[in-house]
């Protein structure tokens, strides 16, 4: 079953931020990878899987179209859900345009349309859930200091097993990476305040 919901962030955030822990999160800070693939191959987040590190150092070359603003993998247990769900790995990644001064929400609603569009057509027998947040930045950087916006995604894979579930959000990442890099939308086309769920 494939699960996708959009929603439009009410609370931003600014970049470059300090590292962040809560109850949901365990975030190192801002590393600007743009050019760094060096940097990229090091990220913690990344050690914990290969697929992540894959697509932080693709996101990190020069002719990528954009970048990561941060990311975060976790894993838990669900008792109260059905036993091919009941165990958790999940994460998100937070991406911004490399063209940020011109991006507006549309475009962000867009890209995730795409990668939606992806797994819609190849998630097979795997449960994932993908909650795409279009999230405004207070981005201050490159002599720019100012309000923009970026897509975050946050993702899920369940399955019967805390093996299976973590092998299963690697496949999502997998996907997650050849719809972004692959097929990278360039227009938007999309209602940036839609939203959209779909059950397969």
């Amino acid at each position: 079953m494939l699960t996708i919901n959009f929603e439009m962030g009410q609370n931003g955030i600014t970049v470059p931020y300090p590292p962040i822990s809560d109850e949901i999160r365990c975030n190192h800070g801002f590393v600007d990878l743009r050019g760094r693939p060096d940097l990229a191959a090091e990220i913690p987040e990344g050690l914990k899987s290969r697929a992540l590190k894959e697509l932080l150092v693709r996101l990190s070359e020069t002719d990528s179209n954009l970048f990561t603003l941060g990311c975060d993998l976790g894993s838990h247990e669900e008792p109260e859900s059905k036993k091919e769900c009941r165990y958790v790995a999940g994460g998100y990644l937070q991406l911004m345009d490399a063209s940020y001064q011109d991006r507006l929400p549309g475009d962000y609603y867009e890209l995730g349309r795409t990668i939606a569009r992806v797994l819609k057509d190849d998630h097979g027998s795997h449960n994932w859930i993908l909650n795409f947040v279009l999230t405004p930045v207070h981005f201050n950087l490159d002599e720019f200091c100012s309000l923009t916006g970026s897509l975050w995604i946050w993702f899920y894979a369940s399955s019967h097993s805390p093996k299976r579930a973590l092998k299963s959000r690697e496949m999502l990442i997998k996907k997650i990476h050849a719809a972004v890099i692959g097929k990278y939308p360039t227009v938007a086309t999309g209602d940036p305040s839609e939203t959209l769920t779909q059950r397969q």
